[in-house]
């Protein structure tokens, strides 16, 4: 029966690998128009995805994540370092993980990029539940040896699947220059952490939807638990203005790709809803990417923040 049971998960898996390669066969066919290192980043994550079905995840995560790499489990964690330390599952084909990349962008320097898109957690173990959907989001860093590694991954459940667009997005260019030169990295990392104290300050005295008013790029996304992704400006703080409360963030790491003008931030959150008796109602963990502009003012573009189990709303 177990030798049975192998086979079948095995066949299961081979199925879904096989889907897997056509959607991405076709979704090659949608991504032509991409410059050739942006294409080098969405094929390194959907390789890292095709890599998930056939290794399943620990192995898979162990190969495409960087040795410094971020997980949040549910605080954040040098992923290797931290699964090195436990044991082997008895089950490694418990569950299944699919994603696919449908947003991507990438530094001048094409050394820093971020991916995000549909994610699906299926159970092979208990049959009867329902995949688990979600949207997954991911930084990558270029290594020395040019191969890309993730340097943080960090993702939300929604409560549907997607049934949007398959094909490869990206953002609109901050910058009217082209030049790929290096800049000073640690200057602009620390221009970078003045944009997040700027942004808390804004929060802290105006509130956090005029904060995201100023200090988010039009076309900003935000990633909320159980609710799919918001795109826009306007969409994010007209969903922030639904529900009065304040929030406040401590750092604690933010870096910087070597054209300065893609960066990247993550740490702790609170949050408080107006006229709550209880002190904090969310405490969590969030991470954002930020864009410098030609005249090195760093803007909001993607925002993920996950509660700690206990805090998430139903």
């Amino acid at each position: 029966m177990a030798i049975w049971n192998d086979v079948l998960m095995r066949l299961y898996r081979s199925i879904l690998f096989l889907a897997w390669i056509a959607s991405a066969a076709l979704g090659f066919s949608r991504d032509q128009q991409i410059p050739a290192a942006l294409s080098s980043l969405v094929e390194a994550e959907r390789a890292f995805a095709r890599a998930c079905l056939e290794k399943g995840i620990r192995a898979s995560f162990m190969e495409f994540f960087a040795d410094d790499g971020i997980a949040f489990q549910p605080q954040p964690v040098k992923y290797k370092e931290t699964v090195r330390e436990q044991p082997v599952s008895l089950q490694p084909d418990a569950v299944t993980v699919m994603w696919e990349p449908i947003f991507s962008d990438i530094s001048t320097a094409g050394d820093m990029g971020y991916n995000t898109g549909p994610a699906t957690i299926t159970d092979n173990i208990f049959k009867n539940r329902p995949p688990k959907h979600g949207f997954f989001f991911s930084v990558w860093k270029k290594q020395p040896d040019g191969q890309w590694k993730v340097a943080l991954d960090l993702g939300v459940d929604t409560n549907e699947p997607y049934t949007g667009s398959r094909e490869v997005k990206t953002a609109r260019p901050l910058r009217k220059k082209t030049s790929a030169a290096k800049v000073n990295v640690e200057a602009a990392r620390t221009q970078l952490m003045n944009a997040e104290r700027d942004f808390l300050k804004s929060a802290q005295t105006l509130g956090i939807v005029k904060a995201f008013a100023k200090h988010a790029n039009v076309d900003a996304r935000l990633h909320r638990e159980g609710i799919p992704p918001l795109l826009g400006r306007e969409a994010i703080t007209q969903f922030l203005a639904k529900k009065a409360f304040s929030q406040t963030w401590e750092t604690s790491f933010a870096g910087v790709a070597q054209s300065g003008d893609l960066g990247y931030t993550y740490g702790s959150y609170e949050m408080k809803e107006a006229g709550s008796s209880n002190g904090v109602t969310e405490k969590g963990y969030y991470a954002r990417v930020w864009k410098s502009d030609d005249n090195n003012q760093w803007q909001v573009v993607l925002e993920v923040t996950d509660a700690l189990p206990e805090k998430k709303k139903p």
